[in-house]
């Protein structure tokens, strides 16, 4: 066995992380260099991290269970519900809170439209979301549920996530009041992942979701409102959070019989 292979079996976590963080940081890098769209493919590091580290480590069986994770559609109608409008009401939740606070709507409102609204969520999904989430919730979610409770598992993560986003926040001018919704989701991502049985399709779903409600109350406000909105956002997704924590227990959904790795590629998908 070479060195490469046997420091990758015995280090997948480290191994895989590095190599998300790396294109992160690249990309994020060269694209404050030389400006262009075509470095966000770097954002498929984590998708060919997490692939990597699998073939290596785990071997066939751990390539067919990341796979089959990516294509699990047969979650339940209800979840596809949930993904498509949890965000909406927690930006709408965000959007009440500013207003109460003193927040003014600007007069300047432009809603795109229903038509580019659409094309904003295809695109959002194979761009960014299948590049991303395979790797975090396909790969790096159960291995660190593994041992750990999936609120531990969740919190680990979204710190993990965190510092990939590092660069969004020292070049991109990202606010710094995202970490509390990146850890914040991560306790929403994992429940749902939980409920429909490591569907990696249903997070990418929702990744696209969270991104595509942006663009629509983008022009709501503005200035210091605008910045305000931001913080009432992190505040709707903590309290939203605590509760999931409060009404579903630390393992946030998960089944005891998953509570010990992975899932089987042949287990039955579905909501019981």
């Amino acid at each position: 066995m070479n060195p490469f292979t046997s420091f990758i079996k015995r280090h997948p976590q480290i191994t895989f992380w590095g190599i998300a963080w790396l294109t992160s940081f690249i990309g994020w890098y060269m694209a404050s260099l030389y400006p262009s769209d075509l470095w966000q493919l770097l954002t498929y590091g984590s998708l060919l991290g997490g692939l990597l580290v699998t073939a290596i480590a785990d071997g066939r069986a751990g390539v067919k269970t990341f796979l089959s994770r990516i294509v699990r559609v047969n979650v339940g109608i209800q979840w596809y519900l949930v993904a498509l409008l949890l965000p909406l009401v927690l930006r709408l939740a965000a959007f009440g809170l500013n207003l109460l606070a003193g927040a003014s709507i600007s007069p300047n409102i432009q809603f795109p439209a229903w038509s580019d609204l659409a094309m904003e969520f295809v695109f959002i999904f194979i761009l960014i979301a299948l590049g991303e989430e395979p790797g975090f919730r396909g790969y790096a979610l159960p291995k660190l549920m593994e041992g750990r409770s999936a609120l531990t598992a969740s919190l680990i993560l979204g710190v993990l996530h965190t510092i990939w986003h590092l660069p969004g926040f020292i070049i991109g001018g990202e606010p710094i009041i995202n970490v509390l919704i990146i850890i914040s989701g991560a306790v929403l991502i994992t429940w749902i992942f939980n409920n429909t049985r490591g569907s990696v399709f249903i997070i990418m779903f929702l990744h696209s979701s969270v991104n595509l409600w942006v663009g629509v109350f983008g022009s709501l406000f503005s200035g210091a409102d605008a910045e305000n909105l931001g913080t009432w956002l992190a505040v709707s997704y903590v309290l939203m959070a605590v509760l999931l924590v409060v009404f579903t227990g630390r393992e946030l959904g998960r089944k005891p019989e998953a509570a010990v790795g992975a899932l089987p590629v042949d287990q039955p998908v579905g909501v019981k």
